[in-house]
């Protein structure tokens, strides 16, 4: 899956995780990589968490010093955007959210 985050693809992979983490992201590849374990809400959560980190990066937030409330603002925008510009994320996140 890529997910685009502002002017950037983010490409997407699932693989296998030693039990340290769920996932992480690579500012220098774009990439974000995922326990191929996880499922539903843990999944959803995950891949979120690591698009704020790639947000993060990608929007400068990293080397300023934010306040919460402008942090909030700028990742709901961002959100925002990336359902917007990614309808096949919104309908995998539907999908992985109904799975028991």
């Amino acid at each position: 899956m890529v997910v685009k985050v502002g002017a950037v693809d983010i490409q997407f992979f699932s693989l296998p995780f030693d039990g340290e983490s769920f996932g992480d992201f690579n500012y220098l590849t774009m990439r974000i990589r995922v326990d191929e374990n996880l499922k539903g809400a843990v999944l959803v959560d995950t891949v979120k968490h690591e698009l704020n980190h790639a947000i993060w990066a990608i929007y400068n937030l990293k080397t300023e010093k934010e306040e919460e409330e402008r942090v909030c603002s700028i990742m709901a925008t961002c959100w925002t955007q990336i359902e917007r510009d990614n309808p096949h994320l919104v309908r995998w996140t539907t999908k992985n959210l109904t799975k028991s």
